[in-house]
């Protein structure tokens, strides 16, 4: 994993009082926008390293990113 993978993994992980100030950091930290950043780390989610250095975080946004798929298929 590059040490940007860690910072997102990181970051997405870091509880927000304002979900916008993620972006922003993500913007400052990392120069990705908020697409970009969140597109990288759903597939870091996938990977099995990001698992072995960060299990409840890959774990709780997993989880997050089910509960998102549900909610879809629920409406379509």
């Amino acid at each position: 994993m590059l040490v940007k993978d860690h910072m997102r993994l990181r970051l997405a992980g870091t509880p927000y009082r304002y979900p916008a100030q993620r972006e922003t950091d993500a913007l400052e930290q990392l120069g990705e926008n908020a697409t970009t950043f969140w597109l990288r780390v759903d597939r870091l989610l996938d990977d099995p390293e990001a698992v072995a250095f960060y299990p409840q975080i890959v774990g709780r946004l997993r989880r997050l990113r089910e509960a998102r798929a549900a909610a879809r298929r629920r409406v379509g």
